[in-house]
This record gives structure tokens, C-alpha cells and sequence, in this order.
């Protein structure tokens, strides 16, 4: 069991001071400094099954030292993430996304409560995301409890909420590891690999042009493609959602 504390708004003073709550205690805390402008992909990443803690860094230091202490006497029973959002910034990130409809907001005072439903929301459409990349998987004759089937849909859901993931796979199947606690990630993409060639061997090229439509081109399907592939896909019908 573990705990994960992270730190979406350059709070320094806070950073140090968990910090030192972290070196004294034998319980596995991990902190993270993430930058502001990165918090809505990090949303996306966060399962919807973990047990999530939504704090606001404009309450004291104090405060948030208590609930991390409060976080320690759980670990033994489930994993805990502490998301600490500085809700007077994360709303101009939020007015100048686009992406995520779901976070425009008129107000220009953005609350705590308004960051605990950003993150409901967000979990309700992975959820969504991750039934869409199953139903992708099973049209396409992907079984979905082989390991390397298991890597490729976190895979599609990381660089889903990070595009520029995809221009280092290297990077992004390390982030596949670290997500399954794989410590070498060649074993993680040689899984990955072995499921989608399996895939490609057993499947009529038809149904992949069904599945993809336009967005395929014909070419040999590498691991990089056809991750890419299905972004496009969830986009399609993340659009087609919105205007219905």
C-alpha cells in the first residue's frame, strides 16, 4: 500500500513541508511537483478506482500536513492519491482548454467543490475512454486479459491524455511499466508488440479499414500507428458525443 501526494501548483513551501513529514516515516509516500499547465492531462491518468483526496492549496499548510498524517494510519488498509489544486489558477487553464468541454466554467471565482467535480467529471469520461478502447479492442479481436492487450489500452488512455507521449515510445511504455510496477519496460513493449502482431495475424485487413475508416492509410501497423489510430478514433467519437 502506498500514498501518493501530488502537487499540481508549483507550491514549494508545501512540497518542503510534506517532504519532511515523508523522510521521517517508514510508510512508501511519493511526492510530485507538477506543473499547473500539466493538471488537466494528470486528471486523466488517475484511475477511477483509487482513492482520491481533492484538496485546495489555498487552505494552510497546516491542513494539508494533517490529512497526509491522517492518509499515513490508512496505508495499511488501500492506496491513497492527495491532489492538491490551486483553484485560482486552475481555472485559466481550464477557459483555455478546448479539449475538454466538460471544464469550461463563466464563473471567474473557481471553488474547491468546483475542483472535486473537475475530477468526477474527469473520471466519468476515462471511464467512458476505457469502455470505448475495450469496445475498440473487442471489434478488432484484441483479447483483452493477455498482458500485452492490458499494456496497450494504458498505453492509448496515457497518450490519449498526453499527445506528445507518442513522439517517444520509449517514454511512454516506461510510463506503461512504472503504471504495472513492471520494473523492465522491454518485457512491458515485447508484450505489447506480441499481442498487437497476434492481433494483426488473426484479422481480416477489412475490419480494420471498418474500424478506422479514413484515418487508415494501408501501411504495415506498427505499435506507434496503431496507438495512434485509436486517438483518433476516441476523438471522433468524443466529437460526435458532444454534438448529440
Amino acid at each position: 500500500m502506498s500514498i501518493k501526494v501530488i502537487i499540481a501548483n508549483n507550491n514549494d513551501i508545501l512540497y518542503n513541508s510534506l517532504s519532511n513529514i515523508a523522510l521521517q516515516n517508514e510508510t512508501k509516500i511519493e511526492l510530485v511537483n507538477v506543473p499547473i499547465d500539466k493538471a488537466i492531462s494528470l486528471l486523466y491518468q488517475i484511475k477511477p478506482k483509487e482513492n482520491l483526496i481533492v484538496l485546495d492549496s489555498i487552505t494552510s499548510v497546516t491542513f494539508c500536513t494533517n490529512i497526509l498524517k491522517n492518509a499515513i494510519n490508512r496505508i495499511d488498509k488501500e492506496n491513497i492519491i492527495i491532489l492538491v489544486i490551486d483553484s485560482k489558477h486552475i481555472t485559466n487553464i481550464i477557459n483555455h482548454e478546448n479539449h475538454h468541454w466538460f471544464c469550461k466554467k463563466k464563473e471567474t471565482n473557481f471553488s474547491l467543490l468546483d475542483a472535486v467535480n473537475l475530477v468526477a467529471d474527469t473520471l466519468k469520461d476515462t471511464l467512458e475512454i476505457e469502455k470505448n478502447i475495450d469496445d475498440i479492442f473487442w471489434k478488432i479481436g484484441l483479447t483483452s486479459y493477455f498482458k500485452g492487450t492490458i499494456y496497450l489500452k494504458d498505453a492509448i488512455l496515457l497518450a490519449y491524455s498526453d499527445k506528445t507521449l507518442l513522439l517517444d515510445m520509449n517514454e511512454l511504455v516506461i510510463k506503461v511499466s512504472e503504471k504495472n510496477e513492471v520494473e523492465n519496460y522491454k518485457v512491458v513493449r515485447s508484450a505489447m508488440d506480441k499481442s498487437l502482431n497476434t492481433m494483426l495475424d488473426n484479422t481480416d485487413i477489412k475490419v480494420i479499414y471498418e474500424i478506422f475508416e479514413e484515418d487508415y492509410d494501408g501501411r504495415k501497423i506498427s505499435l506507434k500507428y496503431f496507438i495512434d489510430l485509436c486517438i483518433r478514433l476516441l476523438e471522433k467519437q468524443r466529437y460526435c458525443c458532444l454534438e448529440n
